[in-house]
């Protein structure tokens, strides 16, 4: 049988792990609450960046094949 000094103990962690678990319920909830949004807003922001340095990247490929087609015309041509 436990004695009342075991017993005690046995509450005290008790006491100690419900206030860790109401704390870790808490910062699961902050997260959720306002973390994940920012990180969500900054995504979004990368996200469009990404993009516009896409479309960049198509236009500067379309010119460099443009003139390159251009050039083998004129020379296909004798021009």
């Amino acid at each position: 049988m436990a004695t009342t000094k075991e017993k005690q103990q046995w509450v005290e962690v008790t006491d100690k792990n419900t206030a860790d678990i109401q704390e870790i319920k808490q910062d699961v909830h902050s997260i959720k609450t306002n973390h994940l949004y920012h990180i969500e807003k900054d995504l979004v922001k990368v996200t469009k960046y990404v993009e516009k340095i896409d479309n960049r990247i198509w236009w500067v490929l379309g010119l460099l094949v443009t003139g390159l087609l251009i050039t083998v015309v004129k020379s296909g041509l004798g021009i």
